[in-house]
């Protein structure tokens, strides 16, 4: 049997499981009616976890009640059978609606978890409530009230609570993951989740004093999984925005990531994180999937590792698979913005390109300054030829951050492809002088080259990129804009060189 025909019967195979899976994962819904106090007879359960209100004295305290939600949020994501919604749709409900039933609605889910939490140096009250999505009713509530040193135990305590509740349970190697990741010292805990709190955000100094907090976390307990987990995800982001040279985020990303596994090989998101990893910066295609699939397979709730399995899907052209995961992804955060635009810029890739407008315009709408929406939304209008509508989406995109090399490319890009060559060799000029105190990616200095129709540079810095190991190339046969070089034998040579799967 040839190569070729084993791998299209892989393909197949895949597709299959992908579609068979989609029914597993959006099995019908039908409406329940519940007696409040008697366990949720939902045939497929589901619960929204929303921010725990802080009530604390000390504002500041915000932090630990956010960051107490996301870890019983993960520990319920461990339990079999349960849809849990992730954490961005569910924080949008902080501090505003408590009706259960307009956040079920919004969510799509049949039961909320709210909750106060009350710290000081000596005690932790924490009062929760689960209430049936479709009714409001209450179905569970307690409060509890223990020392610090007791936080691991409420957490399990609350879990347990709801998988009794929602008759779920946590299947045995996950409930031994639980138990070894809370298995920790309060100030190392403390610490893990103030981190987190700056890997919300996103942006590269809340990134970085993010990898701060973990690396203290870890001076405090050098087995805490999580939070070399937290690094490995911050040095990716770091990397993916191209704010630091490939070779400085990813590497870390790659050393924290496989610490993290070497001390829990349970850890989900250090399985996604490593996927991540493998697919941009290793190019491993096939240990990039089998990473992504071990994340989800830990835990069936894990968003980021349904989204991040949506890119590499997405590049490897298997578009309908994508399709599927990123709509997995989308159904346990349906309010997340930036999935929302994944699901744009994956049928940007695959040439759908009013598809992709659509989707991407809706989001630019409602969250009009989301940095890779607009990013996204332009290259779409570019590969239309709307040559204004792609300048003015790529403008919008550098809104926040006018140093930026990425966004500074596409624009210089579009403007030498539209004609506009002085306004581009000024672009050109810019990332120059920035490159001089920031890193400058070479794709992006090759993109813009490219623009100005001079492809011996192109290709020269194109080069560069994959000296540098620039996760950009993983999209070099997808992106349109090299079109003038696609003949060439540099370019060609260039892709052989990446070692894309055969049925690539």
């Amino acid at each position: 049997m040839s190569k070729t025909l084993r791998w299209s019967i892989v393909a197949v195979a895949i597709f299959a499981l992908g579609i068979i899976g989609y029914f597993i994962l959006f099995p019908a819904k039908k409406e329940q009616v519940m007696a409040v106090g008697e366990p949720a007879n939902f045939s497929d359960p589901s619960i929204a976890v929303i921010p725990f209100v802080n009530i604390s004295k000390d504002s500041n305290q915000e932090y630990f009640s956010d960051g107490l939600t996301d870890e019983i949020r993960n520990s319920l994501g461990r339990l079999t059978g349960l849809k849990v919604s992730a954490r961005i749709s569910s924080a949008i409900f902080k501090g505003k609606s408590t009706d259960p039933k307009e956040i079920g609605k919004s969510l799509g889910v049949h039961t909320v978890l709210q909750g106060t939490v009350q710290r000081d140096s000596n005690q932790i009250r924490i009062s929760v409530r689960l209430s049936n999505a479709e009714n409001s009713q209450l179905i569970w509530s307690e409060q509890y009230d223990e020392s610090p040193d007791d936080i691991f135990s409420i957490q399990n305590k609350i879990t347990q609570s709801i998988a009794d509740k929602l008759e779920v349970t946590l299947m045995a190697n996950n409930q031994q993951a639980v138990s070894k990741h809370f298995k920790t010292s309060n100030e190392a805990h403390d610490l893990y989740l103030q981190g987190r709190s700056f890997w919300n955000k996103r942006r590269p100094p809340d990134l970085k004093h993010a990898i701060e907090l973990f690396h203290q976390a870890i001076a405090h307990d050098s087995t805490y999984a999580a939070a070399y987990a937290g690094i490995a995800d911050c040095y990716n982001a770091l990397g993916y925005g191209s704010w630091l040279a490939p070779k400085d985020a990813f590497q870390k990303a790659l050393d924290a990531a496989t610490r993290a596994l070497e001390l829990d090989p349970t850890l989900a998101e250090a399985h996604a994180s490593l996927g991540y990893n493998k697919f941009y910066f290793g190019w491993d295609w096939a240990e990039a999937e089998q990473e992504f699939r071990q994340a989800i397979a830990l835990d069936q709730n894990n968003e980021l590792g349904y989204e991040w399995y949506g890119y590499y899907l997405t590049c490897m052209q298997r578009y309908s698979e994508a399709k599927i995961i990123l709509t997995r992804a989308a159904d346990l955060d349906p309010l997340s913005t930036p999935i929302s635009t994944d699901m744009g810029f994956s049928s940007y890739y695959s040439g759908s390109y009013d598809s992709a407008v659509e989707e991407l315009e809706r989001v630019v709408k409602a969250h009009p300054d989301f940095q890779l929406a607009n990013l996204w939304l332009g290259r779409t209008y570019q590969a239309k030829k709307s040559y204004p509508e792609a300048i003015a989406a790529y403008r919008n995109a550098l809104r926040g951050s006018k140093d930026w090399g990425v966004g500074l490319a596409q624009i210089g890009n579009v403007l030498g492809v539209s004609g506009n060559k002085t306004a581009a060799k000024k672009i050109l000029d810019s990332m120059i002088a920035l490159s001089s105190r920031a890193f400058v990616t070479s794709y992006g200095m090759a993109l813009v080259y490219t623009g100005l129709d001079q492809n011996d540079m192109a290709l020269s810095w194109l080069q560069k990129a994959y000296d540098e190991h620039s996760h950009w190339l993983v999209w070099l046969k997808l992106d349109p804009r090299w079109v003038n070089i696609r003949n060439d034998k540099r370019y060609i040579e260039l892709l052989n060189k990446m070692a894309f799967p055969q049925n690539y």
